[in-house]
């Protein structure tokens, strides 16, 4: 009877059981990672590189499509530039004739004058 009167003594193999093993498996995991760490930084490296070329390749296509709209706009604006010029001074290139049609609300009755455009003198 004298075993039943002593307190049961705690059994400290489980209490710490959790413990032991996150501590065994934080070791793998940095075993793992220091025989690994050349190849996580070369994985690394190639990431950044193909992240850069990606950006790279984006802005040059973003650039391409900007350069292709002014080109179209400055093809486009030299010819109504042009247009808008000729037509103001009355100028006519070699060969050319000049053919001016009166606006709508300015006709006339039947009645045309010839124009003499200038740069034909």
């Amino acid at each position: 009877m004298a075993r039943d009167s002593q307190p049961p003594r705690p059994d400290f193999r489980h209490r710490f059981r959790g413990l032991r093993t996150a501590t065994l498996v934080l070791a793998g995991i940095l075993l793992l990672l220091a025989f690994n760490i050349g190849s996580l930084q070369r994985l690394i490296a190639a990431n950044r590189e193909r992240n850069t070329k990606r950006d790279s390749v984006e802005a040059a296509k973003l650039r391409l499509g900007e350069l292709e709209r002014q080109k179209r706009s400055l093809e486009l604006g030299m010819f109504e530039r042009e247009k808008s010029v000729r037509e103001a001074y009355r100028l006519v290139r070699p060969g050319e004739k000049l053919i001016l049609i009166p606006p709508a609300e300015e006709k006339t009755t039947g009645s045309t004058t010839p124009v003499t455009p200038r740069n034909s003198r």
